[in-house]
């Protein structure tokens, strides 16, 4: 949902306080995960890694600059204005190794996450139109001049940028080399409570903060939907029958007082740019500044929100 004119200021200012606090949360958040989040101490975070390819992984590739690894808020070093996305999915480590042949550079970017899911929703955010490469041994979204993978709980991308780009198929044995050591891992997501029915198929997104949210609605500033980088929503845009489009987001919350408490919070703080046009004790309705409508339903432990709707 993009804003109208007219108060930009006072929305700039409110939305880059309302972030600075969320990642602020964030941050903290991850701090107080146990071991960033993956319940391991920095040396079994190690121990437990998947490996970093030897140059071997073609012929006449060599290491090209030291091995660079990335924790916690260090990201912002290396991903300026993107950092925050990974912060809010669960980020663990980066670690970085580029390699060269003659004027030919290859660099593996290796994000470590803190879960499976956590990948996942990284990925799905980064992927695309997925365009897959078959010869890369894992999910991908690829093209000439960098391969997008998925595997486990890494987030994989070799970036093909040398003044002489790299063969497909030397990127592809990059990538395969390091995928070898990445364990297969199921990803635990809520996408089975997305009905099926009216789904357009590789619309399909995981939130889990306001930095996943916001290119897809603004209910309101901040982490209006009580996720607190630890609770994963399930996103997916849907046609009625009659063709109309409109997006659906389904939250399941650990239990039904969560659940309502994120209810009484998104009512009482939602963007004023929306207006309740009807309430109820399990939610509501409204409608935005372009008039298209929404809904907001509570079942249980779980919210069933629905905007976009053109009617």
């Amino acid at each position: 949902m993009s804003r109208p004119e007219g108060s930009p200021g006072r929305w700039r200012a409110g939305r880059a306080a309302a972030l600075a606090a969320v990642l602020a949360l964030l941050c903290d958040g991850i701090q107080a995960l146990p071991a960033a989040g993956a319940a391991r101490t920095d040396g079994q975070a190690a121990a437990s890694s998947a490996p970093i390819p030897a140059p071997g992984f073609a012929p006449g590739w060599a290491g090209s600059g030291p091995l660079r690894a990335f924790t916690g808020q260090d990201l912002f070093n290396q991903i300026d204005g993107g950092a925050e996305l990974f912060l809010e999915f669960g980020f663990v480590r980066l670690r970085l190794q580029s390699y060269a042949r003659g004027r030919s550079e290859l660099t593996l970017n290796a994000y470590e996450m803190e879960s499976a899911a956590s990948a996942l929703g990284i990925y799905l955010m980064k992927m695309g139109k997925e365009s897959p490469f078959p010869e890369v041994a894992a999910r991908n979204s690829s093209e000439e001049v960098q391969l997008t993978i998925l595997k486990g709980r890494y987030f994989v991308q070799v970036d093909n940028l040398g003044d002489v780009p790299a063969s497909r198929a030397e990127a592809a044995a990059l990538a395969n080399a390091f995928l070898a050591g990445v364990a297969d891992e199921p990803a635990a997501t809520p996408f089975d409570a997305l009905p099926a029915e009216g789904r357009l198929p590789g619309s399909e997104r995981l939130i889990r903060g306001p930095y996943g949210l916001q290119p897809y609605f603004t209910f309101g500033e901040g982490d209006i939907l009580s996720l607190g980088g630890r609770v994963f929503g399930a996103l997916a845009g849907y046609r009625t029958r009659d063709g109309s489009p409109f997006t659906r987001l389904i939250v399941p919350y650990p239990d039904a007082a969560a659940a309502a408490a994120a209810l009484a919070r998104l009512r009482a703080n939602l963007d004023p740019y929306l207006k309740i046009t009807a309430s109820r004790p399990d939610g509501f309705d409204f409608v935005d500044y372009q008039s298209k409508k929404g809904s907001v339903g509570l079942s249980g432990a779980v919210l069933d929100i629905r905007f976009n709707v053109i009617s």
